[in-house]
């Protein structure tokens, strides 16, 4: 449910509080409104918090999302109703370093759950959708249950993906042990996302 789709009722006012939340998240090609946007407001509306108003994707190049701004209207605006949504997040695996304030000013909340890690592979090795794929798909294996994949993105000779997860060193390790195993991988480099 969104605002636009609120129904008026005679003698009843409603009191919104304009929020902004922060997060430093690479996605690549993922729709920032269906991975963040979407169940954080239907989590807000199911408990009377709220909604997200608009969601707002920053890009590095086309293709390649580089953080997303979540605009909110909050029902409840106290530090307690913050942190609420910023649990929320957390749940939906925001990265650390994200945060919440209200639109008037005021210190930010930081919060965040996961830690980034960007693997480089050449293009070659992932030259289209299906290969991507295939890439993507054994990594997800490597590191089942420790992270999410946040997506991918075409650079001019390379091709990055986008993990999340509590810890950046057992990715970067269970992700060693695979990529070792792959003659084509060997050559693929991991680092933190900031």
């Amino acid at each position: 449910m969104f605002f636009r789709d609120l129904i008026v009722k005679k003698n009843v006012t409603l009191h919104v509080t304009p929020a902004e939340v922060r997060l430093p998240v690479r996605m690549g090609h993922r729709d920032a409104k269906k991975v963040f946007g979407e169940p954080l407001s239907r989590q807000m509306v199911a408990t009377s918090l709220g909604g997200v108003t608009s969601v707002r994707a920053h890009e590095s190049a086309p293709g390649d999302i580089c953080g997303v701004t979540l605009y909110l209207g909050l029902r409840d605006a106290s530090q307690a109703g913050l942190k609420t949504v910023a649990e929320y997040l957390e749940h939906l695996h925001a990265p650390l370093g994200s945060s919440i304030r209200l639109s008037d000013g005021g210190q930010p909340m930081v919060f965040g759950a996961t830690e980034g890690l960007e693997l480089s592979v050449p293009t070659a090795l992932a030259p289209d959708a299906d290969h991507r794929r295939v890439v993507a798909s054994a990594c997800s294996k490597a590191i089942d249950g420790v992270c999410v994949n946040r997506g991918w993105a075409q650079r001019a000779d390379r091709t990055i993906f986008y993990f999340y997860g509590d810890s950046f060193q057992r990715m970067k390790t269970g992700l060693a042990v695979m990529l070792q195993g792959d003659p084509g991988l060997s050559v693929a480099t991991a680092r933190r996302l900031a």
